[in-house]
C-alpha cells in the first residue's frame, strides 16, 4: 500500500526496530521517531503530527506476552485515543495483536511494514 504524505506534514514513527527507521528517515528525513512507549508518549504530547506511524511490539516483552498492556504500541494508541488524536495514523505492525489496537483506534489504518510504501510530494515532483 502506498501512502502519500505531503512534504509539509509532520510525521512521527513508532519502532524500536533501527533498520525500519532507516528505512522511514530515507522516505520521510524530517520525521521525528521514539524506540519505547514512553519516548512516544512524552513526544507525542509536546508536538504536533499530522501522521503517526505505529508498531506493536517494543522489545522482546511483547512478542513473548502479546496481552501486556503497556510499555507497546497499545500504550501509545491509548494515549492517541484519549488525546482525540485529529490526524492520520497508520499501523505497520506484523502482529496479530494489532487488531486490539485498531479497536482502540478505530480510524487507523493498518499496513504491515513489509507491504508499506511512501511517497512524498517532493519527491513526486522530482519525477520518483
Amino acid at each position: 500500500m502506498t501512502f502519500q504524505v505531503p512534504a509539509h506534514w509532520r510525521v512521527f514513527v513508532l519502532d524500536d526496530t533501527q533498520e525500519r527507521l532507516d528505512w522511514f528517515r530515507e522516505r520521510l528525513p524530517q520525521m521525528r521517531f521514539a524506540k519505547t512507549a514512553a519516548q512516544a508518549i512524552e513526544i507525542l504530547a509536546a508536538e504536533q503530527f499530522d501522521l503517526v506511524f505505529l508498531d506493536h511490539d517494543l522489545s522482546f516483552m511483547d512478542a513473548g506476552f502479546p496481552d501486556r498492556n503497556f510499555g507497546n504500541g497499545k500504550e501509545v494508541a491509548r494515549f492517541l485515543a484519549i488525546r482525540k488524536f485529529a490526524g492520520k495514523i497508520v499501523i505497520h505492525s506484523y502482529v496479530d495483536v494489532v487488531v486490539i489496537m485498531q479497536k482502540i483506534l478505530p480510524q487507523a489504518e493498518r499496513c504491515r511494514f513489509d507491504q508499506l510504501e511512501i511517497v512524498t510530494a517532493h519527491s513526486q515532483a522530482a519525477g520518483q
